[in-house]
């Protein structure tokens, strides 16, 4: 199904985004956008009121935005599903779906039949004896009452959900598979409740974690240190973030502590990575999410994880609008799960 026949929707702990795309050539239009502040529990409360008042915000965002279509593809939180790369025997398709049942008991803190399960081939692994051939498996299981919860949001509105996937795989689609060869990398994504850490190996997704520290813990932090309302503090980390020469460097001194237990976890990631993959170690990191553009971000990610660090771009290969090119540009980390939603087409399925 060509991509303007879908949009995406990236329903987030802080704000709502919407896209649809028109493939262009090798580039896409924006056809339609839009952005709007989630309710404050929105899909994280299972009360029908809180349903009922995401729907009613959704609604709100789909009649300003005006998609053309209302076949629409979201993304489940990465931090309410399982999602695990796994090594196997080389196995044919039918002993595969057998046998990964039996590992996704290992894996999933569920039992399986309250889980949606899904699972990719990722790549088949030269072993350095032959005759035990192996293939890298993404496995991931969706809890089916988070399912049933989104498909219902989703019906209340009126919108005809074609799609669930993983944030990670958006990410990919819309921060990496653009540039050509890649080297391997990792994505960083600073959620509001969540950091959410996947590595891209030729271009196909093998590691993920999601940290339960996200940006609005660090305007806590900054709230408590400096006496502020949790608002106010959101603008100075927004406007001051990791920047030691701005405040005197009382912001970043409140914020440190809090994203430090962010970075030890990102090391922790790569280490883990490393172990498996010690010939390909990781060279480059991209950020991306609300608090990505934090002043000195980039920088003390770099200092800390020794690797190069950019911020992603997912308007890379999307033509945008000239009267709202600049303000999209600005809010250009917020949107790229969404992007991502947006860009999938039929033989991603």
């Amino acid at each position: 199904m060509p991509a303007q026949n879908t949009f995406g929707l990236d329903i987030g702990t802080s704000t709502t985004k919407l896209i649809q795309l028109n493939k262009n050539g090798d580039k896409f239009d924006l056809i339609a956008h839009g952005i709007i502040s989630s309710p404050p529990r929105a899909l994280a409360s299972e009360a029908i009121e809180d349903q009922e008042e995401l729907s009613e915000v959704l609604k709100r965002l789909v009649d300003e935005a005006r998609p053309t279509t209302k076949n629409v593809v979201t993304a489940l939180p990465e931090s309410q599903i399982f999602t695990r790369v796994i090594d196997m025997p080389l196995l044919s398709e039918s002993e595969l779906a057998s046998a990964l049942k039996w590992e996704a008991e290992q894996y999933v803190p569920l039992p399986l039949t309250d889980v949606e399960l899904d699972w990719q081939i990722l790549d088949q692994i030269t072993s350095t004896d032959a005759k035990n051939p192996k293939m890298e498996i993404l496995l991931v299981a969706a809890p089916k009452l988070l399912v049933e919860k989104y498909m219902k949001v989703l019906n209340m509105v009126g919108l005809n959900p074609l799609s669930l996937e993983t944030e990670p795989i958006a990410l990919n689609r819309s921060l990496l598979t653009s540039v050509s060869s890649s080297p391997t990398t990792l994505i960083i994504s600073f959620g509001a409740s969540t950091t959410d850490v996947c590595i891209i190996r030729s271009g196909k997704l093998t590691f993920t974690r999601s940290i339960s520290t996200g940006g609005i813990a660090l305007s806590r932090a900054v709230a408590q240190d400096l006496g502020f309302e949790l608002s106010q503090a959101e603008e100075y980390k927004k406007t001051y973030g990791l920047d030691a020469s701005q405040l005197e460097g009382k912001v970043m001194q409140s914020i440190k502590p809090v994203f430090d237990v962010v970075v030890n976890e990102i090391r922790r990631a790569l280490a883990y990575y490393l172990g498996k993959r010690p010939d390909d170690p990781i060279k480059r990191a991209v950020v991306t999410g609300g608090s990505a553009k934090m002043p000195g971000l980039v920088v003390y990610l770099a200092n800390s994880l020794g690797v190069e660090v950019q911020i992603g771009n997912p308007w890379e290969n999307i033509l945008l609008p000239p009267s709202n090119k600049q303000k999209l540009i600005d809010q250009s980390v917020e949107y790229a799960t969404c992007v991502g939603l947006a860009m999938r087409e039929e033989q991603d399925a």
